[in-house]
């Protein structure tokens, strides 16, 4: 079976040498040659409300597929933003409001500081159209870890605080590292999304569980790879091979 291909990156850089230890951004340079080719290929981008527009019975009328990008980093504003514009493509980047800078891998990993981006930046983008915001926690825990207080503060919290900046509801949740329970995706719908998306769960059909939204990462990622990686087969392929991981919720539903 095939589906819209839908692509998780996370940080952006002009050299190697800027990026962090984790290794989860792509240069400057690889993210336009990844450009080039999805226009080559004649891929048209479009984000999750472009989609609820078009209508999930109608997504394979045309060659799509979703860009989406995960935490907000101030590269975001730098380098992908500059590129999007000059290829007219669209993106959905997940943003976390309860803090400023990568607390949660430098607490785990002894990762070295990034910083996200600003209201100015957000509104900015938003504003120019080609990006779309969706929640993303305010502090990017391990979700099923939660009490349930907590976990309905870290979603509603953060929707309201991109819905204040951008003047405009958000109706796309990205969870976490992908850590996902029957307790959180029902707490995310209650709280307000239309659309969720994950990272190893997921069928790779969006239409089977719009809360469970399987997307392919997008970092050490060869040109080879990453033309495997938009073939419009490859999440279910993804999810036949590994199947879905298991995350423990701590508490009762």
């Amino acid at each position: 079976m095939k589906d819209i291909p839908i692509l998780m990156y996370h940080q952006f850089v002009n050299s190697k040498e800027e990026g962090g230890k984790i290794k989860l951004f792509v240069t400057k340079k690889t993210l336009e040659l990844q450009f080039f080719l999805l226009k080559l290929f004649g891929y048209k981008s479009i984000t999750f409300k472009g989609l609820d527009k078009i209508g999930l019975e109608n997504r394979h009328r045309e060659k799509y597929i979703i860009i989406t990008v995960d935490d907000g980093y101030k590269d975001n504003y730098e380098i992908l933003f500059p590129l999007l514009k000059k290829y007219n493509m669209k993106a959905v980047i997940f943003y976390i409001t309860g803090v400023d800078h990568n607390t949660w891998t430098m607490k785990e990993c002894g990762e070295k500081r990034f910083d996200l981006m600003g209201k100015k930046e957000i509104q900015e983008m938003d504003e120019n159209g080609l990006v779309e915001f969706g929640g993303h926690t305010l502090t990017h825990p391990r979700m099923p870890e939660l009490t349930n207080e907590e976990l309905i503060k870290e979603i509603v919290e953060n929707k309201r605080d991109i819905e204040n900046i951008i003047g405009k509801e958000i109706i796309t949740f990205a969870y976490p590292y992908g850590h996902i329970s029957d307790r959180v995706k029902k707490a995310v719908k209650e709280c307000g999304y239309k659309y969720s998306v994950s990272t190893d769960t997921g069928t790779g059909i969006i239409s089977e569980d719009t809360y469970d939204i399987r997307r392919t990462a997008i970092d050490k990622t060869s040109l080879i790879d990453f033309l495997r990686k938009i073939s419009p087969k490859y999440l279910s392929y993804k999810y036949k091979k590994r199947g879905n991981k298991k995350y423990k919720d701590y508490y009762d539903k």
